[in-house]
């Protein structure tokens, strides 16, 4: 199967030079080899499995409303805070604006 990379690129509206390209492809070419090594094997008469373990009833426990933490005790333990905010780091920093 040929992989059209640049296509790939456009779409995802990322731009790499010829040598990223290349590896992107290797890399691609690496995915599609597995998917066929598992599309190989046989697997009639095994069961779909939906949860990673038989333990279903952990993902669908029931919510409890518990008594939380006073403004002060979350204050007391946040690494840094101004006034009565906790202090974090910016999500944007290291962003070029345009």
């Amino acid at each position: 199967m040929e992989i059209n990379v640049k296509k790939i690129m456009k779409l995802a509206k990322l731009k790499f030079d010829e040598n990223e390209e290349q590896q992107i492809k290797k890399h691609f070419q690496k995915m599609l080899k597995l998917v066929e090594k598992l599309k190989s094997i046989d697997v009639t008469g095994v069961d779909p499995l939906y949860y990673p373990h038989d333990r279903t009833h952990l993902r669908r426990r029931k919510d409890k409303h518990g008594k939380g933490l006073e403004k002060y005790e979350v204050l007391e333990n946040a690494p840094d805070t101004f006034t009565d905010y906790i202090k974090a780091p910016s999500p944007l920093k290291g962003i070029k604006k345009k």
